[in-house]
Order: C-alpha cells, then structure tokens, then sequence
C-alpha cells in the first residue's frame, strides 16, 4: 500500500524544529530591540526600493498559496483553505499597494489616487492579513465544502478590487493619514490598532493544539509581522527612515518563513516518494498470486466472502464491498453499511453453518437501509486444507431484488388490472375460442342487466343482449374477427337490456393469437353511446332549423327591402303626386321599422344568451301594461276579427320590472295568439295573483300545439310546421326572447295545449312587487319645435346613406356638407368649420375614430356624433374614448337624430 506524504499542516514538529524556531524569534527580538529605538532615524529616499522588496513580497506569498493548496487537496482543510485565501488577498493588495504609491511610477501612483491613496491601501493590508490568519486557528468540524476555493479566490480579487476603488475613486473623501511624507496621528492610532490585532492573532497562534510544524513557523511569521507594524506604523515618523525599511524587511521575512517550511516539505517529499514506490514494488511482487484470484472474484456478479474459522472476514469481492452498504445494524439509526464485517454479524446463521462444514444453497436474507429494501439468496460450503481440516469457508450472496420486485410489480399489475376491468365506464367482456364467457365485469352487469354469474360460462350468442335487427351485423363483425388475419374490429350496434330498453353502443373486439394462429382469447370493449347519439341527432335538428332559420331571414329581410326599392324606382319619376309622395315616405318608414325589428329580436336573443342584456327596473303595474299593450296589437287583432276577453283582476298587481321588456314579451304573446288562431277566433287575456306570484295568462282556441312541441317551442328558430302558412313571416325567435326575458326578470314561462286545434295557453309568472304604490311619473317634457340653423359635416362612405341624410338635415334648415371618406372630411372641415360633424366609423383613407380624434382637439371643439352599424359595447367604449359625443346604431329613426342636433345646435 501507498505511503502517504507527510502533510506538513498535521504533523507535530519535531524537538530539533522547535529549537530552530525559538532560535529564529530570538533574532528577530534582539534585531528589533536595536532598530526600535532609531525607527524615526531619516535615510536617503529610494523609490526603487519598493518595486523590489513589493515584486518578491508578491511573489513570495503566490507562492505560499500555490503550495498551500498542495496540502489543501490532501488535507481538505477548511482552516488551510482560508490561510490561502490571506495569501492571495496579500499577493493582490501588495500589488494594489505597488501600483498606487506616490511617486513610484507616477506622481499620484499609476492607478491614480491622492497621497492617501496608498497609505489607506496599507491600512487595510495590515488589518485584513490577521484575520484570515485567525480564520485559520479556529477548529472546524467540517470539511472544506466544494467549489470554495473558486467562489472564495473569485471573492477575494472582487473584494481587493472593490478597495482598490474605493481608495482611488473615492480617493477624495478619505480622511488625511499623511502629510507629505509624515504620518499623522490618525495613522498611528489605526496603527497602534492593527498592532494590537496582530499581538492578539500572534498570542492564538503560539496557543493553537494540537500543534503542527505549520503552525509553528506561522507563529515565527506573525512575530515578525508584529515587528513590521510596531517599526513602520506606530514607532518611526515617515516615510524612508530606518522604521520604514526596516519594517518591510520584516515583513518580508514573515512571507519568506512560511515559504520556506513549505518548500522544504515539498523537497523532502520526492524521497518519501520513492521509498514508497519501492515498498509498494515489494508488495505487488508479494501479493502477484492474490491479485490473479481477486480479478476473478471481482467479475463474479455475486458477492463472495471468504471467512476463517473463527467467522472472520478473510476476503471480500467488489460485489460483496457493494452489497455490505445495504446490511445496517440494528442500532445504526439508518446510517450507511459498515463494511463486510458488519454483513457478517447479520448473517450470522448462514456463515455458522458454512463453518460447521454444512453446504447449503438459496436462503432468503432481507435487508434495509432507509427506504432501501434488498433480498438475497444466500449460499455457502467449505473450504479444507487437506482431506479432513476445514481451513475456511465461502459464503455466496445473490441480489435477487430485481426478480423479486418484478414478480411484485407482476402481481400489483395483475391487481391493477382485475381493478380497472371492475371499475372502468366500458363494459368488458372476455371469451374464449369457442365463444363463450370467462369475464363479465361490473359496468357489463349495469349497462346490460346480467349479472356475471348469470353470464360466465355461457355462449356469447345466449345472452339476448344483440337487438335483432343487428344480428346480421354482429355476425359479419364475429366472422370477420375468426375467419382473417383481422385482429382487431370495431363496431356499432345496437343492443337489448334485460329490462328491455334499447341501447347504442360502440364494440371494440380484439383477440390474441397463439404461435399456432388459434385464437387463444377475445376481448370486447362495450362503451354506451345512447346519450351522444340523442346529442348528434339533435345537432342535426338544430342544424336543420339553422338552414331554415337563414332561408326564412333571408325571406323576411328581402320583404322590406322590395317595396323600398319600388319606392326608389317611383321617387325617381316626377310626377308624384304630393300624397303619393307621403305615402311612399310612410311606406318605406313602416319597412325600415320591420327590418329594425328583426335586427333588434336577433340581438337581444344574442345578449341574453352571452348575459349582456341590462333591465332598467322600475315598479310596473301589469294590469294597465296590459291594456296598453293590448291596443298596440289591436290592429292585427282587428284584421283576423278575433274577439278578445279580458279578466284581470280588481287589485293593482305591482312588479319590479323594464316595461319595455315586458310589454315586448306580451305584445309577441298576444300577437302569436291573434296570428296562430284563425278568424272570428277568440282570445283570452287573464291576471290574477297566486302565492306571491302575478300570473299572466295568453289563451286562443287556434291552432294548437303537440305534445313534443310545447318544451321545443321556446328554442330559437323553431316554428311549428303544421301553422307555417299563418306565420305571417317571422324567425321563430319570439318565443326563445319572451323566454329569456321572463327569467331575467325572476319569472317563468310555460306552455300549455290539449293538442292540435284545440288551441294553446302561455303563462307568464312574475314576482310580486309588495312595497308602497309608485307615485305617478310626471310625463316627459315635449321636445321643442325648431330647425336647424347650423353647419353639419356629414361623412359616410355609403353615398346614399350620406346623401339621404344630408337631404333630410337640408330640409330641416341645416346648411350640411358630405363626404365619402375620412381624409375628404378632414379637408372640407379645415376649409369650412362646422358646428356637427356626423361620422361613420368604418371609412376608407381614414376611419371615423382617427377622424373623431383629430377634430376633438379643435377649438372650437365640434359636436361629434358617431351614426354606425357598429353596436357592441366594446365599439360604443371605443367611440367615447376617441372623442365623440354621442354613438348612434343604424337605422337610426330621423326624429330621433333631428333631436338630438337640434339640442345640439342651441
């Protein structure tokens, strides 16, 4: 075996070192004793002196470090560690020191500074040094951790760089040390400090235990360090006097004593190396026969231990070294293996019976260490010198761990999978080569009715769980799986409960083959599908009313738009009688107004299916709402001559509601009635209250409805097919709002019918309101009668509307200029100002909002209105922030823009 080197950090000097040392310190005392007392003595300045005494005081302590580390990679000593580290810092500071003195290279030092620069620089130097050497001293439990001598080298030039900042940029703030080349008493205070400090890290170090030779010529170096300070800090005057040189002698000694105990381990170390290499020559030729039978035993994947007669680890293979990290004893508290002798004492019982002469094989050893858990197979015979002496025996572990988790892991997995066949969503069904049942889980037993026992057992084929018009096939699918190469089909069928009910069902079979080709089992994967194929079939109806829905919006939204064109044709003829004229203008009036309310019925189911939709509450008495909505379907009322009955309780009934909303959805009520119901019918119109409830009931003797029609009739686009003819037009979508906005308000709707021709009831209940009566609204003031006397900017890249507009503002005595796009806009306004500028949003060149922008900034400051077909909330925000004023949707009603300007133009 290797020798290994002395490390000059552990072992205690020897008699003749320490003599040596105490003759050193001696000189040291009586030189100092001399020099003490001319320290102030003056001598001829010699600025060379310093970049050479500097130049090998830096070399010296880079060296002391670099051979510091050499014992620092065999010792692993945080405390060497850190004494490495105070030779670096010394090494870099010294630099530092070299590169800002006055007058050496330059005359602030070449780094720049003042002449304080260097004096503080050294300060730091003296102060810093013992602390890393009092580092040093402490005892540590730990080893050195990793990367500390990178992050702590990295540091530590950070760190000497930081100072050297400091003492150069901030060179100005730093107090004054010196005055030319005298010290100030500042100077010799931080002096007398620092000398302190080292007197103190000299008195830890001469006391350190246990001792090393390391030690001791670090005790002789901070000797001579103490000396430095005492000589060129606090006992001599100025710079270059006796104090001066003399103290950088010193503690260039200081630097040179360590380097010296080192350099001298580190040439002594190549004969210790040598001899070792001999003795180790020795050994290997001794131990040659040994380390051919080792070399076996170590590839041997099982662990051998050879043990002698009295139980004894004679000889351990690799395997086994590996193995013992697993054999914990009993009060080790989970700390690692202690090595093949602590294996032994656990295998006690096998090794006593391989000694006793016994050969066994394949005994079962389980061990843990922590949350490791290993088996063994264990092994043994003996081993005799001659024919009756038993010299040794062999014991042989087998790590059959693996195996036996595997066959675990098996056994979990087989559990595993008996589980999620019970507990899976998908009927599973398992049979055999001639078709019959070996599995039947749970979900089959609920989906098909059958328990397993019933099932297990018999002929897939005598279960009636196949509907009858999908036998042929089931059996295509069953022939296809048998009679080809096919091993896996999957299929849709339908199937039969045993209580009867009727299934759809998606069948995934699979079967394995033997080497053979024969089946050896099957598998059928059952999922119940029933619910989504109701899904798509009601897709496809919704779908279906889709396309109906567009055909019959495309019928209603093309009705208006034909007499607006005929009165377009007309208005272009000039011999228009004035009345014929008002009549055009009523008609198109009436056909913009259907258009408005179509738009409108689609956007509000729109909002109430997003949730957008806000009610403006008030208290609503419903008798009157009910009367004023009933004379605003008076007029289709009229045409069918229905005769209408009311009964309406005496009683006030109160609601907290938006009248608007709720005279929408009893005016759709009443005018489906008087639509659906044929002529001279009879239409009923009840109020009543019931349990803190007012119910409102709308009921005609028409057409009726079916039974599977009174829940769809509220959907959107459903209209009943056998009244299409009396539908008068419409999208279907009256009763989806009426729906809709009834359960905003906290309500419900229903439905109600004995069956077609036998007419049909709608309830409305609503929540009674049951504070005080409102007080009478004061009505609303009437708009003031007047024209417009103002400029009005109009811009709309649709000319028609713009043109249109333009004629009607015209008319009301507004001066009014158009145009078609935003740049155009901005051009006639910069030409001529007007008071109103009416914009759409989407225009080429420019959009209305860019527009909007730049004429907000102009005073004075026009009245912006946006007129567009743009009525998201997001787009009204839009407008706001862009500077309009107000945001108007298409079809605007021209009264209600006349209004508008006309306020705006007073």
């Amino acid at each position: 075996m290797l020798a290994e080197p002395t490390d000059l950090a552990k072992h205690p000097p020897t008699r003749s070192q320490l003599r040596n040392v105490i003759g050193v310190l001696v000189i040291l005392a009586l030189l100092f004793a001399i020099l003490a007392p001319a320290a102030g003595t003056p001598l001829p300045v010699a600025p060379e002196f310093l970049p050479m005494y500097q130049s090998v005081l830096v070399a010296s302590n880079l060296l002391t470090g670099i051979l510091l580390l050499g014992h620092l990679h065999t010792g692993r000593s945080l405390a060497l560690g850190i004494l490495s580290l105070g030779y670096l810092f010394t090494a870099l500071i010294a630099v530092a020191h070299m590169l800002t003195f006055p007058g050496l290279f330059f005359d602030h030092g070449m780094l720049g500074g003042n002449a304080q620069t260097a004096p503080w620089l050294n300060i730091a130097w003296h102060l810093l040094y013992p602390l890393f050497v009092l580092g040093y001293t402490v005892p540590y439990r730990s080893a050195l951790p990793a990367h500390f001598m990178r992050l702590g080298g990295l540091l530590t030039a950070l760190f000497v760089a930081s100072l050297l900042m400091m003492s150069t940029s901030g060179a100005l703030y730093l107090p004054a040390l010196m005055e030319g080349s005298r010290y100030l008493p500042l100077y010799r205070w931080l002096s007398a400090a620092i000398l302190v400090l080292s007197l103190w890290t000299l008195w830890t170090t001469a006391r350190k235990r246990p001792r090393s030779v390391l030690d001791v010529w670090l005790t002789v170096a901070m000797a001579s360090w103490v000396f430095e300070v005492a000589l060129s800090g606090v006992l001599n005057g100025a710079r270059y006097d006796l104090g001066f040189y003399a103290g950088r002698m010193y503690g260039l000694a200081a630097s040179l004593f360590v380097l010296g105990a080192l350099a001298k381990d580190n040439i002594g170390l190549h004969a210790r190396l040598q001899a070792t290499f001999h003795e180790m020559v020795d050994t290997r030729a001794r131990a040659q026969w040994q380390s051919l039978l080792g070399t076996v035993l170590r590839q041997l994947p099982d662990g051998v231990l050879i043990v002698d007669r009295e139980g004894r680890c004679v000889m351990a293979n690799d395997q086994a070294m590996r193995m013992a990290q697993h054999f914990v004893p009993a009060d080790a508290k989970g700390e690692a293996g202690l090595g093949p002798a602590t294996m032994l004492s656990l295998i006690g019982e096998p090794v006593r019976r391989a000694i006793e002469g016994q050969t066994f094989r394949d005994a079962m050893l389980e061990t843990s260490s922590g949350e490791a858990r290993r088996v063994y197979a264990v092994s043994g015979a003996q081993l005799r010198d001659g024919a009756t002496e038993l010299a040794a025996a062999v014991v042989v572990l087998d790590d059959i761990t693996e195996r036996t988790e595997a066959s675990a892991a098996l056994a979990r997995a087989l559990d595993q999978t008996r589980y999620l066949i019970e507990h899976t969503p998908l009927a599973v069904i398992e049979w055999d080569r001639d078709f019959r049942i070996k599995l039947w889980n749970r979900r089959a037993e609920e989906l098909f009715g059958w328990r397993a026992a019933e099932a297990i057992g018999q002929r897939i084929d005598a279960v009636p769980f196949i509907h009858e018009e999908d036998a042929a096939k089931v059996t295509e699918v069953v022939t296809r799986l048998v009679d080809s190469a096919t091993k896996y089909v999957k299929s849709n069928n339908r199937n039969r409960t045993r209580d009867g009910r009727v299934l759809c069902c998606e069948w995934y079979n699979s079967v394995l083959h033997d080497e053979h080709g024969e089946i050896v089992t099957g598998f059928s994967l059952v999922l119940d599908v029933s619910e989504r194929e109701q899904a798509m079939d009601a897709l496809k109806e919704a779908d279906k009313r889709k396309d109906v829905y567009i055909a019959t919006l495309a019928h209603e939204l093309r009705n208006p738009l034909a007499p607006i064109a005929n009165a377009a044709s007309l208005l272009r003829s000039k011999q228009l009688q004035p009345d014929r004229i008002e009549w055009i203008a009523a008609m198109v009036s009436r056909q913009t107004a259907q258009m408005s309310r179509l738009l409108d019925d689609l956007l509000d189911v729109s909002r109430i299916s997003r949730g957008k939709i806000e009610l403006r509450r008030a208290r609503v008495e419903l008798g009157r709402l009910i009367r004023d909505t009933l004379q605003t379907s008076m007029p289709l009322i009229e045409a069918g001559r229905h005769q209408v009955q009311l009964d309406l309780c005496a009683e006030p009934q109160w609601v907290d509601a938006d009248a608007l909303r709720l005279t929408q959805v009893l005016a759709n009520l009443i005018n489906n009635a008087a639509k659906y119901t044929p002529a001279c019918g009879v239409i009923e119109i009840a109020l009543k209250a019931a349990d803190g409830m007012a119910e409102v009931t709308v009921r005609d003797n028409g057409v009726g409805l079916e039974p599977e029609m009174l829940e769809r009739v509220f959907d959107p686009f459903v209209q009943v097919a056998s009244a299409s003819h009396l539908a008068q037009g419409g999208l279907g979508i009256g009763l989806s709002l009426a729906k809709g906005l009834v359960e905003l308000h906290g309500g419900a709707i229903t439905a109600a019918s004995e069956g077609p021709g036998k007419g049909a009831s709608f309830t409305i209940r609503l929540p009674l309101d049951t504070g005080m009566e409102a007080a009478a609204g004061e009505p609303a003031p009437a708009s003031a009668e007047g024209t417009l006397c103002c400029d009005i900017l109009i811009a709309d890249d649709n000319a028609d509307a713009a043109e249109s507009l333009a004629w009607l503002l015209r008319s009301e005595g507004a001066s009014v200029q158009v145009a078609h796009d935003g740049a155009q806009a901005l051009r006639l306004f910069n030409a001529r100002p007007a008071r109103i500028a009416v914009l759409d949003l989407g225009m080429p060149e420019m959009s209305g909002l860019e527009v909007a922008q730049v004429l907000s900034r102009r005073v004075p400051r026009p009245f912006l209105v946006a007129v567009t077909g743009r009525g998201r909330k997001e787009d009204r925000l839009a407008s706001f922030e862009a500077g309009f004023n107000e945001h108007l949707t298409k079809p605007v009603a021209p009264q209600q823009l006349i209004e508008l300007l006309r306020q705006a133009c007073t």
